[in-house]
């Protein structure tokens, strides 16, 4: 089957008492306001042009890494005071000064207004101790929001699954994974299959394929590239001779994990085309199916020249994160 092609177009306790949040209403919770990648401060007009400030923006703004240009973690708004329309906004990281407090303390609360949202919860007596404070817990902030966010994405996927791809995905690869509608299945091949959206100049494309397990050398870094060079290049340019391949001047962000028991590599980077100028951002995750000896790759990539495209990447990555070993 001819491939298709891409074309342009101080101190500080983490406080048990605000872990989680029940509602014993009648009345489920509504969905959240605010987009994915957005995160609303409330602190004082004073203290966000402060060091404090400063602080928050560092921690909640560092560049994504993986993507061809910067692009900050988090869209941060700022408002001085926690009106009841804000209880509805999705990330909300509310700072409390008051010399009283006798510590600092940092919490927070799921689904306390709508659903899918976080709010935490930082009470210092100072400024300085504050920014302690968030320096320590940075970490444990930004995943969380970033959790909730791919949560909320899976979630809203979930209602418009593709059934006929995923069919199709379960029957080639013996794998289950979220595919939403606006993917169609374009490209099939023995051991490869290309799955493609398109929204005017914005261009997401899901390749898939698999290997038999043999070793643990397989998932090293060396190995997983060379793969995926050997695979995506099944997708071509409208140059004659073009093809895409790994951009080698920024080496890949890899993590491992498991995910519901399945051991995961997870790789971000860029990819080019070779004898062409196009470019762009790709995630992939490596599954380990343990009972089939094999290994199955998603791997996700945009095309969107000259825009940002964090979001799209984390679209992306959360479709990739269902993708789990169809049981026996």
């Amino acid at each position: 089957m001819k491939t298709k092609k891409i074309t342009y177009s101080i101190i500080c306790l983490l406080v048990g008492g605000y872990m989680m949040s029940c509602t014993t209403s009648s009345n489920p919770l509504p969905n959240a306001y605010g987009s994915a990648g957005e995160v609303f401060i409330v602190m004082s007009d004073y203290l966000w042009k402060g060091k404090l400030g400063d602080s928050v923006r560092h921690y909640l703004s560092d560049p994504v890494m993986g993507l061809p240009a910067p692009e900050p973690t988090f869209a941060l708004q700022q408002q001085g005071q926690f009106t009841a329309l804000m209880q509805k906004f999705r990330n909300i990281l509310i700072v409390r000064i008051d010399p009283g407090y006798e510590m600092a303390k940092l919490g927070h609360k799921f689904d306390e207004y709508s659903k899918y949202q976080t709010i935490f919860y930082l009470d210092a007596p100072s400024a300085d101790s504050a920014i302690t404070c968030m320096y320590r817990n940075k970490n444990l902030i930004v995943s969380t929001f970033l959790l909730k966010d791919r949560d909320a994405t899976i979630n809203d996927y979930k209602r418009s699954v593709n059934k006929p791809v995923a069919d199709k995905l379960r029957d080639k690869f013996q794998v289950d994974i979220v595919i939403p509608n606006p993917y169609t299945l374009d490209v099939e091949k023995d051991d490869f299959v290309w799955i493609a959206r398109e929204e005017g100049e914005r261009q997401w494309g899901i390749l898939m394929w698999k290997e038999p397990y043999t070793s643990t050398d397989q998932l090293t870094n060396n190995s997983l590239i060379n793969k995926m060079n050997a695979m995506i290049r099944n997708v071509t340019g409208h140059v004659a001779g073009s093809y895409m391949t790994e951009e080698t001047l920024a080496p890949p962000v890899v993590k491992k994990f498991e995910k519901n028991g399945i051991y995961t590599v997870q790789m971000n980077g860029l990819w080019q085309m070779e004898k062409d100028f196009l470019g762009g951002p790709y995630v992939s995750h490596t599954i380990v199916d343990t009972q089939r000896g094999q290994l199955v790759t998603g791997y996700g990539f945009i095309f969107y020249p000259n825009r940002d495209k964090r979001q799209m990447v984390r679209q992306l990555e959360a479709i990739l994160y269902t993708m789990t070993p169809e049981k026996l």
